[in-house]
């Protein structure tokens, strides 16, 4: 009976992926440097990615792994709503998972700007390399997918607890309107860069509870795995 000793194993391997995901999101927030802010001169800015390069770059690669822990953590979502007969909507939720990858796009503005100022470049010619929006826009729109089906669909399963549902869907339209972040303040997004930054805060809670859950669905789907083995 190899379904159930998967889905056990998707299970647990989402649920560490999940709370990974949250701790290197915090790691790269507290412990990594970043681009110096628009705000400042372009040569001001030139000078501080030269200095923090390796710091810039180590922090690329970290997000890397994030992105990594939170398609695997959402896959795991997705498929455990497929299974509790979600209807469609684990198919939103798959989608969303998908395209959370989307993000890794923003950070490939970045290692182009740190590249091409290792390589000597300034002055204005720089501002054609920097990243064009707010932290975090690049996966306002996926998560938000993601979020979306995650919620509705637990809800319309009762996969989740309907509180952590309800959640996500707010969430969703948090990220939704964070999004507009990209018409305000280049710095912080102005009040919608606000509601993106307060989005990620609340999808770390709900991904740490639902984490949560995932590991205890495996120690209570567990014996009915092995009622089944014994059975064959």
């Amino acid at each position: 009976m190899r379904t159930p000793a998967g889905r056990l194993t998707l299970s647990r391997v989402g649920a560490v992926c999940g709370i990974a995901h949250v701790a290197l999101f915090v790691a790269i927030i507290g412990f990594t440097p970043a681009i110096p802010i628009p705000s400042e001169s372009i040569d001001v800015i030139a000078s501080g990615t030269q200095e923090h390069s390796l710091g810039i770059r180590l922090g690329l690669y970290l997000a890397a792994l994030m992105t990594f822990a939170l398609i695997v953590f959402a896959s795991a979502v997705a498929v455990r709503l497929q299974r509790a007969g979600s209807g469609d909507w684990w198919m939103l939720c798959g989608v969303g998972a998908a395209t959370l990858s989307m993000g890794l796009a923003s950070e490939g503005d970045v290692l182009s700007f740190v590249r091409a100022v290792g390589h000597g470049v300034r002055g204005d010619a720089l501002w054609m390399s920097y990243p064009p929006a707010p932290d975090g826009f690049g996966m306002a729109v996926p998560a938000g997918v993601f979020l979306l089906g995650a919620g509705l669909g637990g809800l319309a399963s009762g996969a989740f607890s309907a509180w952590l549902c309800r959640l996500a869907v707010v969430l969703s339209g948090g990220f939704l309107a964070g999004g507009a972040g990209i018409v305000g303040n280049e710095v912080d997004g102005g009040p919608f860069g606000l509601v993106l930054v307060l989005s990620f805060v609340g999808m770390w809670v709900w991904t740490v509870a639902i984490s949560i859950r995932l590991w205890r669905t495996n120690l209570l789907v567990a014996p009915e795995a092995g009622v089944a083995r014994a059975e064959a």
